[in-house]
């Protein structure tokens, strides 16, 4: 074993310093919401929803550090849900969209009928940058803003595929 103080603590160590870093994490979060305007509401342990008002459309996002395991999702939350009759095509919607999407997603619960854009990055070890919190906000945001024209008709009735179109190539 190496005497050198730059390494990494023993194994027993790492559980509170996977804490520290993701505390850390957790006011770098904080402190950026709020300097950048998002109003932030606290929201469970580790966790902030806002408002966000864009193009007509307004819809919840939720930012989250899971301390313990150094991670964080984001989540735009759609305005509507799909009601059970329309959720084969929401999911078959979805399905659609998230195929091309090289990060984040587009996630549908099948139960609920909850769809949200989903944006999520492991920082295990490095300590997470205002940069990597603004790059998962702007991509979540920005599945919600494409897709959501689409799926709102979706839920109102119209075909999937003809949805995907009518938003993949405005």
């Amino acid at each position: 074993m190496s005497s050198d103080p730059s390494r990494e603590p023993p194994a027993q160590d790492a559980g509170g310093l996977r804490r520290l870093r993701g505390e850390r994490a957790l006011a770098t979060l904080s402190r950026l919401l709020a300097d950048d305007g998002w109003r932030p509401r606290p929201d469970g342990p580790g966790r902030f929803s806002m408002t966000y008002r864009s193009n007509g459309a307004v819809f919840e996002v939720r930012a989250e550090v899971v301390v313990p395991s150094e991670q964080l999702v984001v989540h735009a939350v759609a305005p509507l849900t799909a009601p059970p009759d329309r959720r084969a095509a929401a999911a078959e919607y979805v399905l659609r969209a998230t195929w091309g999407l090289y990060v984040g997603s587009l996630d549908l619960d099948l139960d609920t009928g909850q769809v949200y854009a989903r944006c999520g990055l492991d920082f295990e070890g490095e300590p997470l940058s205002p940069r990597m919190i603004r790059n998962a906000l702007t991509i979540a945001v920005r599945i919600m803003e494409t897709y959501l024209p689409g799926l709102t008709r979706v839920v109102n009735g119209a075909a999937p595929l003809e949805a995907i179109r009518a938003v993949e190539t405005t």
